[in-house]
């Protein structure tokens, strides 16, 4: 058992947890993770878990309550039907850990951000939209609200096309359109999800999952795929999306809009899991040039009354 990387309060924590007939056989760091470390643990009674150990200072400061979220998401799943783990313990605030740490139920799968079957992979993203969609909302105390202060951004200083940045500054300016509140995952992209044998088998990562519009699920999940595999195959997931959320839900640009410029000005750089599960060709530049076509794209989506002209 490699628990080296385990204070002895989280391992103490973990035992009470366990009880003396689970005892931790194996302890693994996992790949992917970059607001928080993950784990891989295995009992000696064959139980396999994950645990979250909340590291980010950063995040705790602005979300101090992040573990309690993610912990009343999981609550919130459990009858869903959804793929999702199980909550197993929660230490909120570290005060057993040292620090705040989450223990939940492993799924089967892994990232697979190198699909045998492209269409299959985005067919399944999309299918799973509709199951998440329908759980309901009702009750839910975290609702959606951008990350980014959309007022305040201006055009970022790397880029090589400032015409485009200020036409979406200006849209994103204007007060943002009504919907109807949905649940969403709020972090939707292929690092959170799981295949096996090349189909879906998990979806994880929930301490953002919160009551928002829908489309933020779907503009979150195609700005990373834009800059993970181009434009083309952003869209592709769009009329997937389209076509299984048909009954509920109707495309806006304004959320693709949005999640692009969530998380800006500062360039865009190559998120370090994408590196992790094997797509060693990207670089910075070309995710400038990726997300810079993604956005013109996005624009030519909108009415021309809305872009001003």
């Amino acid at each position: 058992m490699n628990s080296s990387e385990l204070s002895a309060p989280v391992l103490d924590w973990l035992a009470q947890v366990l009880g003396p007939n689970e005892p931790l056989r194996s302890c693994k760091r996992l790949n992917g993770a970059t607001s928080s470390t993950l784990f891989a643990l295995q009992t000696g009674a064959g139980t396999q878990l994950v645990l979250r150990l909340f590291t980010q200072v950063e995040w705790l400061a602005e979300e101090p309550d992040v573990p309690f979220h993610e912990a009343e998401n999981l609550r919130k799943l459990v009858h869903s039907g959804l793929p999702v783990p199980e909550l197993v313990a929660l230490d909120p605030d570290g005060a057993r850990c040292g620090l705040p740490a989450l223990l939940m139920t492993a799924l089967p799968g892994r990232v697979d951000l190198l699909p045998a079957n492209m269409d299959a992979w985005l067919s399944q993203l999309a299918a799973l939209l509709p199951r998440l969609h329908a759980i309901p909302p009702g009750g839910h105390p975290w609702e959606y609200y951008p990350y980014s202060d959309l007022a305040s951004l201006s055009v970022p200083n790397w880029t090589r096309h400032p015409n485009l940045w200020q036409q979406a500054l200006r849209i994103a300016s204007a007060p943002l359109p009504p919907y109807v509140p949905t649940f969403i995952h709020r972090d939707y992209h292929p690092v959170n999800v799981l295949f096996e044998g090349g189909r879906l088998s998990g979806l994880v990562d929930w301490p953002n999952a919160c009551t928002g519009p829908a489309g933020v699920d779907v503009g979150h999940c195609r700005v990373n795929l834009a800059s993970m595999y181009g434009v083309e195959t952003a869209d592709r997931f769009l009329g997937l999306c389209q076509e299984a959320m048909a009954s509920y839900w109707r495309y806006d640009p304004i959320w693709d809009l949005i999640s692009i410029l969530d998380g800006q000005p500062g360039p865009p750089d190559v998120y370090p899991p994408w590196l992790d599960f094997g797509l060693s060709h990207l670089t910075p530049t070309l995710m400038e040039t990726r997300l810079e076509a993604y956005l013109a794209s996005v624009l030519a989506r909108f009415d021309p009354a809305r872009l001003g002209k």
